[in-house]
């Protein structure tokens, strides 16, 4: 019996298969620029490491709205504390709540806490800011997902 050109071995699939996982890790562990949106520049990240996210957040020179999971804005502002300084909103989507220090709440002009990544998007339009940076971070199972929305929300007003 004769072997099909065009039909890869297990091997091959295999192969391919770690390839495209590959792939796919670098793109999504990186952050991704989308120009401006709303007057706002606008990136996206999922799954950053926290001290990465630090570092931009930090470096960012103007204020920052900034929609992310309830874990990463806990960790980023508990050990980066420095972050505060150039948060001006913080909308947490997966959690009705941020639990923080009250200091921490209270140096941040503007804290929304929704259940759901379409709720936290909406909030966008009403507080858009000129000189401003829009952050979008998600992690977990459904981070591709979740960005998809983000996404999809961005391309209305480019």
């Amino acid at each position: 019996m004769k072997k099909q050109g065009t039909k890869l071995s297990t091997e091959e699939q295999l192969l391919e298969a770690r390839e495209r996982g590959l792939q796919e890790a670098l793109q999504v562990n990186a952050m991704c620029a989308h120009g401006k949106v709303l007057g706002m520049d606008t990136f996206s990240w999922i799954n950053p490491q926290v001290d990465m996210l630090a570092t931009v957040i930090e470096s960012l020179p103007f204020n920052i709205i900034w929609i992310g999971n309830h874990e990463q804005i806990k960790t980023c502002l508990e050990t980066h504390p420095d972050t505060i300084n150039t948060i001006h909103t913080l909308i947490v989507q997966d959690d009705t709540s941020l639990n923080v220090d009250l200091t921490i709440i209270e140096a941040i002009q503007y804290v929304t806490c929704v259940k759901g990544t379409q709720e936290a998007l909406e909030f966008v339009k009403p507080i858009k800011q000129q000189k401003s940076a829009l952050l979008f971070t998600v992690e977990g199972t459904s981070a591709k997902v979740q960005k998809d929305m983000f996404e999809q929300f961005i391309s209305r007003f480019k």
